[in-house]
């Protein structure tokens, strides 16, 4: 290979990108399964649910940062094959990054019975970095 600066460049901003979503998610996850312990509130309150409605970005979190490696990897050792596959993943990645933008941006603006105000503002944060995502 000739130069990799391209994709160690790439593969950087998206790893810490990955890294940011993962955060992002993992703070959303923590408020929206929160408890509270208010007056009106059962104490012998039980989960039913492990979901929320950012789960899908905790995948492409895990996706971004598996794929980033592989772009690493590759321009550090010369294989060619994981460089193709980085490239092959961000065909793919540019399309699903701009539906989960979508996605995100509408569940901004939907309010669920349990969501505090704090949820809208980890899934903004959330949208703007699928959209650096998109970006890369």
């Amino acid at each position: 290979m000739k130069s990799g600066g391209g994709v160690l460049c790439i593969s950087l901003l998206q790893l810490f990108v990955g890294l940011g979503l993962l955060g992002i998610y993992e703070a959303y996850k923590k408020e929206f399964f929160r408890v509270r312990g208010d007056k009106g509130s059962d104490p012998s309150t039980v989960l039913t649910t492990t979901s929320t409605p950012m789960d899908l970005i905790f995948f492409l979190s895990i996706l971004n940062n598996i794929f980033a490696f592989f772009g690493l990897a590759g321009v550090i050792n010369s294989q060619k094959e994981l460089v193709t596959s980085f490239f092959a993943y961000n065909i793919v990645q540019i399309v699903l990054s701009f539906h989960l933008f979508v996605d995100v941006c509408v569940d901004a603006s939907i309010k669920l019975p349990r969501e505090s105000g704090v949820n809208s503002s980890y899934e903004k944060a959330g949208a703007v970095f699928v959209f650096f995502n998109f970006i890369l």
